[in-house]
């Protein structure tokens, strides 16, 4: 018995380092085919990365939810958006190819990437914020009421309710435990799951065409990029609980699209009680539509950008 028992200790460690090689050999992969698309700009010692598209004198500045990138804003809606506009989509910090300090709470993540916005010499530009990013752009609404034009939030966490994290971020920001899953586990096995999460997020919509490739989705399983993104998740529920009574303060244009059928957050939830502290926010709500309207549904956030252009 002592011998099989040092025999499967033996295969374990074995099973797991070989896991370790491949994935060591995945994120070469994922490397060589997810470079860098766009430029960087150095705030606080960081380099963040962001897409850009020319435009006119107004300015837009998307920022994407959990699990993405700046790519899904490119691959979305940027060629719908009217000239008028010129579009800055960010890496949020950790994610996509932007750097973070490790460990970051998401209010300083919200003053560095309004640090950041600074930095590009916008006037007042209008914030476009989808899913956990929506707490960011509501916060940043409130405490820097006089450097934004408004706020279109797509999907948007916005109200204390539910959870971000679940037992894969708990696991993956673990002090031991959560190096070797995210060196070992992640990229070689999320790549397989990653699909039916993809559906879920955009059900009842089909997928977006090419949707993983052309958002590079495997990024996320670079083990910083993984650890990042599951160290929001475990915080998004307490900083609404303390961002939540600061939304009251916010007295500038906002807007909210949601799908009647989201299947990833609790779209009615958040809409009633972002509208409770902000009674002029206008609720648009989106039937047969998921988590992602801002891919099938361009025209509404087009309308939205202009009304709040018009009232500023």
């Amino acid at each position: 018995m002592k011998r099989i028992a040092i025999l499967l200790c033996l295969a374990a460690v074995g099973a797991l380092i070989g896991s370790a090689l491949l994935g060591q050999y995945k994120l070469r992969e994922i490397r060589e085919k997810c470079t860098p698309s766009g430029a960087f700009i150095e705030v606080d010692g960081h380099a963040l990365h962001y897409l850009e598209r020319p435009g006119g004198k107004e300015s837009v500045v998307f920022l994407h939810g959990a699990s993405s990138n700046a790519l899904q804003w490119k691959y979305s809606i940027f060629t719908d958006i009217p000239k008028r506009y010129r579009l800055i989509a960010l890496d949020r910090p950790g994610l996509g190819h932007s750097e973070r300090p490790d460990p970051m709470s998401l209010l300083e993540q919200t003053r560095l990437i309004h640090k950041t916005i600074v930095s590009f010499e916008l006037e007042r530009p209008i914030l476009v914020a989808h899913s956990l990013a929506g707490a960011i752009g509501a916060r940043l609404l409130s405490e820097y009421p006089l450097q934004y034009r408004g706020l279109v939030l797509v999907a948007g966490v916005v109200y204390p309710v539910g959870s971000g994290a679940s037992w894969y971020t708990r696991l993956a920001t673990a002090p031991v435990l959560g190096h070797v899953f995210r060196h070992a586990i992640v990229p070689v096995f999320a790549p397989f799951f990653a699909p039916s999460m993809v559906k879920t997020t955009f059900a009842p919509n089909p997928v977006a065409d090419k949707y993983a490739e052309s958002t590079c989705l495997d990024v996320l399983f670079i083990p910083d990029r993984f650890l990042a993104n599951a160290s929001d998740l475990n915080q998004i529920r307490p900083f609404l609980d303390q961002s939540y009574p600061h939304f009251q303060t916010i007295n500038l244009p906002v807007s909210m699209l949601y799908g009647v059928d989201d299947q990833v957050i609790y779209q009615f939830s958040h809409a009633g009680g972002f509208t409770y502290q902000v009674p002029h926010a206008v609720p648009v709500m989106i039937p047969d539509m998921g988590h992602h309207p801002h891919f099938f549904r361009a025209d509404l956030l087009v309308r939205e950008l202009d009304r709040i252009r018009q009232q500023n």
